[in-house]
């Protein structure tokens, strides 16, 4: 009788496990972008969710709320829900990222990759860098020129 007992036990032990193991994590929208070809960085440290139709490409990503920093000579804005479609290699109808070109805010409407470079559209215009340059996600408010303070000896802060 505790024979049978215990290989119960055992039994749902074991089952319980390999479900737990089985079931599929949830990716972040960082690891959709890597699925399709595109570096993390494009996004900004910080999403916090996003929504994806696999059949339509469609697809909505989401921030706590606006975000906005600067990487060399450009400033960027993302809205706190960027949308668009996604497909291998391409970000299309894009809404929520705007870039500052000169004196103009201009809506990034296109992203495409071809190889180790990384093509964007504001529609009338478009520029391309290394893929390189998208490596790490930059943060919001300081981009990739983040200070760090000592809070308590060797614990530190990020200052925006």
């Amino acid at each position: 009788m505790m024979s049978s007992i215990r290989f119960l036990w055992i039994l749902v032990v074991c089952l319980t496990a390999s479900c737990a193991l089985s079931q599929p994590q949830k990716l972040s929208a960082y690891d959709v972008l890597m699925e399709y070809g595109f570096p993390v960085g494009l996004l900004p440290k910080g999403a916090i969710g996003y929504s994806l139709n696999r059949d339509s490409g469609e697809f909505a990503v989401y921030f706590e709320g606006a975000c906005s920093f600067d990487i060399e000579s450009y400033a960027l804005k993302y809205k706190s829900t960027i949308t668009g479609v996604i497909s291998k290699g391409r970000l299309y109808n894009l809404k929520g990222v705007t870039v500052k070109i000169l004196l103009l805010w201009l809506n990034i409407v296109e992203v495409s990759r071809q190889g180790n470079d990384i093509y964007f559209s504001v529609g009338i215009a478009s520029a391309d860098f290394g893929v390189e340059n998208f490596l790490e996600s930059p943060q919001c408010g300081c981009g990739f020129d983040c200070k760090t303070l000592p809070l308590n000896g060797d614990v530190y802060v990020s200052s925006i």
